[in-house]
């Protein structure tokens, strides 16, 4: 009987954020709370990241919350946004940027192999560029290999793929 194989992944749909981002800055173009106060949210598609810039904390997380709202109803997992600075801006204002998470990183791949190995299933798990292949017999096996690994709770937009 062939082997059964699927794909560990953590990517996303750049045109999706895309559309979650327009869809947050009409919504907080047109907020009342919002007017008269530093509010933007800027997407720089090519960088694949998110610059958030508001006057107070309160404004910048509800920001957050707004766009995070627009990629949960869009299908992006919210685990896809990574803060990678906190800094001051002009006039009071906070700025944060994060990044979009897309493609496993190496020490995180490792993490997966490691955890998938130690648990003794009857698979294989070998490390593709950005992408996981696990091979077993049975699709059951592999079924709970994805449990397992939804388990682990990582920082990661992961999603499983590539069926066979």
């Amino acid at each position: 009987m062939a082997d059964n194989s699927m794909d560990i992944m953590a990517s996303v749909d750049v045109h999706e954020i895309d559309n979650a981002w327009q869809q947050a800055t009409r919504e907080i173009g047109q907020r009342w709370d919002f007017k008269g106060k530093t509010a933007e949210l800027e997407w720089n598609k090519g960088e694949k990241k998110v610059t958030v810039t508001a006057g107070d904390k309160m404004v910048l997380d509800a920001m957050l919350d707004i766009f995070k709202t627009k990629l949960a109803k869009r299908g992006i997992n919210t685990k896809a946004l990574e803060l990678k600075t906190e800094e001051n801006a002009s006039g009071n204002a906070i700025r944060q940027i994060y990044t979009i998470i897309d493609g496993i990183p190496a020490d995180r791949a490792k993490e997966i192999t490691k955890m998938i190995k130690a648990a003794k299933y009857k698979v294989q798990a070998s490390i593709q560029g950005d992408v996981i292949r696990v091979t077993g017999k049975s699709r059951d096996i592999l079924q709970e290999v994805q449990q397992a690994v939804k388990e682990m709770d990582l920082p990661l937009p992961i999603s499983f793929g590539n069926y066979k």
